[in-house]
């Protein structure tokens, strides 16, 4: 992950993004917290996906994630 695309992480709380990891590959993901400092910087998120209105929300019976930055891929807007 680039230094511009952790500033649109940051930027996005609470807001949908599509997120690129490591181990999940390519997901939308709703940003909840982004911790850049300290030993083990890392992103709290919920798994998204589009509802039938073409809006987003966090997927049913979805519990939050945790993804250390360094396992971040990727952060890119959503297409709409």
């Amino acid at each position: 992950m680039t230094a511009e695309e952790l500033e649109f992480l940051k930027s996005k709380i609470d807001e949908v993004v599509l997120l690129e990891t490591a181990e999940d590959g390519e997901h939308l993901a709703q940003v909840l917290v982004v911790f850049d400092e300290g030993e083990t910087p890392d992103v709290f998120y919920l798994k998204a996906a589009q509802g039938p209105d073409g809006g987003y929300a966090p997927l049913e019976g979805n519990a939050g994630r945790s993804v250390l930055l360094a396992d971040v891929l990727a952060v890119r807007p959503v297409a709409g």
